[in-house]
């Protein structure tokens, strides 16, 4: 016999009792600080990163007990809540900047994050999920909602963007 009720090939069906709350809990615990640092990676604001990695946490546990994959689906939540987070922020920037104001950049490791933060945002998010994230350009593609070609393009892109700007 087989089925989702056995535990360790037991040939005898074992009730397990799972309690849904407290399995999202235990998934919530495993996974935040990552959450965090994939939000942070993404919007570079910390503060932004906490809320959008608790509202992705919220959104996920609307549909947890029925995901077979709830990390990548947490991935992609947090992935267009960045998303929505950089465009309200480059609109906000945009008036800011026509304002005459400007960050300062006192190292090279800023100054490399502001060069990544001024990319376009999916530019931006193909780095960050290939070289923070290690996924393959396939699950790259599926985390944007696009080809695996899209993303080999974007990946060049936005290197060769970050190599001009640093030469300069």
């Amino acid at each position: 016999m087989s089925g989702p009720w056995l535990v360790d090939g037991a040939s005898a069906p074992s009730v397990v009792n799972v309690d849904p709350a407290r399995e999202f809990e235990d998934f919530y615990r495993r996974e935040v600080e990552w959450a965090r640092r994939l939000a942070f990676v993404l919007v570079a604001d910390a503060e932004a990163a906490n809320d959008i990695a608790h509202d992705g946490f919220a959104r996920l546990q609307r549909r947890y007990p029925r995901l077979r994959n709830p990390r990548a689906y947490l991935r992609v939540t947090i992935v267009n809540l960045c998303r929505r987070h950089s465009r309200s922020e480059a609109r906000r920037r945009g008036a800011t900047d026509a304002l005459g104001c400007s960050a300062v950049v006192s190292a090279p490791s800023l100054e490399l994050l502001d060069l990544i933060d001024r990319l376009p945002y999916r530019q931006r998010a193909v780095l960050v999920l290939r070289y923070f994230e290690d996924l393959s350009e396939a699950d790259i593609a599926e985390s944007l909602g696009c080809r695996p070609g899209t993303v080999k393009s974007l990946a060049a892109r936005a290197l060769d963007q970050l190599r001009k700007e640093l030469i300069k």
